[in-house]
């Protein structure tokens, strides 16, 4: 598996290596690549299980459906870890089925695919099928749902956040608002009433909305390098 790096907070973070989006808001800054063999990986991470007393792993990236042998890292973490799938679902169908996680998070960064384009340089038509075949089979599958998008003020705004809640209202699937931070894009930051009227709208459509206001999801935290297999703490 290609690793950029791990990092350690209230859960360790694994961050892999390459990406299929040109997201322009992305603050992913991806260290020198490391390519591991999943047990390698697993060993690592268990060292890092051990030392801080954690065992929810999140892995995020760039894109981790990009991993070939990411199936079969989760399944070696489903012995003793709660691992959650970050992913931008432009491939979550090919390699759903082999998953071993307890949770799913699809960010869906616009329902408009023209400003689906704007923001990541792709079409957005596999990022709705994979959360269409979420939702249609939700009361089958052994993981948790979560859809996520970024309030962007001006080009993810209210409109656009209720075109997305309507369409999640298909299945009533759990959905994340999170706030826009500025870094290459130039936007700012929503207020917490436009947060607020945010989560209020698309409580229209659903029966769980959350916000980055009631929970930051991605917390700074000490960063550990990978090379060769050996753990560089920074």
């Amino acid at each position: 598996m290609r690793i950029s790096h791990i990092s350690v907070s209230d859960k360790i973070t694994l961050l892999v290596y390459g990406c299929n989006f040109k997201c322009k808001y992305c603050f992913f800054k991806p260290r020198d690549c490391t390519n591991l063999t999943t047990k390698s990986l697993y060993d690592i991470l268990s060292k890092i299980k051990k030392e801080c007393n954690l065992s929810e792993i999140l892995i995020a990236g760039g894109e981790p459906t990009l991993q070939d042998d990411l199936p079969k890292l989760t399944k070696l973490l489903n012995r003793n870890f709660h691992s959650i799938l970050s992913t931008n679902g432009s491939y979550l169908l090919e390699t759903i089925d082999k998953l071993r996680v307890k949770e799913v998070h699809v960010n869906l960064k616009a329902f408009d695919n023209k400003k689906h384009r704007l923001l990541t340089s792709q079409s957005n038509k596999r990022v709705l099928e994979a959360i269409e075949y979420l939702g249609e089979n939700k009361r089958d599958l052994n993981f948790k749902v979560e859809i996520s998008t970024v309030l962007i003020p001006g080009i993810i705004g209210l409109s656009e956040i209720e075109k997305i809640a309507k369409f999640l209202g298909r299945w009533d699937l759990p959905y994340h608002i999170i706030a826009h931070v500025p870094t290459r894009l130039n936007a700012p930051r929503p207020s917490k009433d436009i947060i607020d009227a945010a989560k209020n709208i698309s409580q229209k459509y659903l029966s769980n909305v959350s916000t980055s206001l009631e929970s930051r999801r991605h917390r700074k935290g000490k960063k550990i390098l990978i090379q060769k297999s050996l753990i560089i703490k920074v």
